[in-house]
């Protein structure tokens, strides 16, 4: 008896026709692995702005510092949001540099940073620094960056009286007008390798800097379809998505930056860019002349 078999051609059918349902479910299920990240990002930025909110209402209004403090095993930090990574060596020179190589720094050096900060009391879950859309930065031992956010450096973060910019610093969350506008937590887009976020916190260009007007220094993360989420100081959370060319060319400029790398400012008036009206009106410090 004479098995039936499948011709070349019937295969070649077969195969047009998986590829062809492949071709339409794919892009569904890309999206929707975008959609799910986004959620999981939003409820992350949100948790930590609620924990940030909790924080000044516990000390008399004073917000933490939007930096990333020294630290050794068993001192934590004096003001910052989190502390640097760290070993397990019991003094103060454990802590490892922000763009150390060697020893490599490790997901559990990382770790023991965030719990010395003042903002991990409040969200004890080492998850909800990192985003799961961040797949592009690596630390040097080839594992993901847990802090994929970061506050801007007007909310506390020159902490030193002798700074020039001492002054130009929101300490007091009753400063903050509008907390519904302005944003405390931002999806970094650090993408130099070792680069943990440098120093924790976002910078831009703005009048009380000395610059004029506003303008984009830290990169910013363009994850989520051309979007990132940011906190804000009333603990909701937004998705922003990027129209403007000027933030996707200063994303893709940091890479292959050597960590820490400083990447040069982007000015732009007021009324060119949507993004930049929008970022400027998010940013806490309002200069007055």
């Amino acid at each position: 008896m004479k098995k039936k078999a499948f011709t070349l051609i019937e295969l070649l059918v077969v195969i047009a026709i998986i590829a062809l349902l492949l071709s339409i479910v794919m892009p569904g299920l890309n999206m929707a692995k975008k959609k799910a990240a986004s959620v999981v990002c939003s409820s992350n930025t949100r948790q930590m702005s609620i924990a940030w909110y909790m924080y000044q209402e516990e000390n008399d209004g004073n917000i933490m510092g939007s930096t990333m403090e020294n630290v050794g095993t068993k001192s934590n930090c004096k003001e910052g949001w989190i502390g640097q990574p760290h070993t397990e060596t019991d003094n103060m020179s454990s802590s490892l540099s922000l763009t150390q190589m060697s020893p490599a720094v490790t997901d559990e050096d990382e770790i023991r940073g965030m719990e010395k900060g003042k903002l991990y009391p409040y969200m004890e879950n080492p998850d909800v620094y990192h985003c799961p859309a961040d797949k592009l930065r690596k630390g040097p031992d080839d594992t993901r960056l847990y802090v994929s956010y970061a506050i801007p450096k007007c909310l506390n973060g020159f902490t030193d009286s002798s700074s020039s910019y001492y002054e130009t610093q929101i300490r007091k969350f009753s400063r903050i007008t509008s907390p519904g506008t302005r944003f405390n937590f931002v999806e970094s887009g650090e993408r130099s390798r070792g680069n943990w976020t440098v120093g924790a916190y976002f910078i831009m260009a703005t009048p009380e800097y000395g610059d004029g007007g506003y303008g984009l220094w830290s990169p910013l993360a363009i994850s989520h379809g051309n979007s990132a989420v940011f906190g804000f100081t009333d603990g909701h959370a937004e998705v922003r998505k990027w129209h403007d060319k000027v933030v996707f060319d200063h994303y893709w400029a940091t890479e292959g930056q050597a960590p820490g790398s400083v990447y040069g400012t982007r000015m732009l008036d007021p009324g060119e860019s949507e993004d930049f009206d929008w970022l400027a009106k998010g940013w806490a410090f309002r200069y007055k002349k």
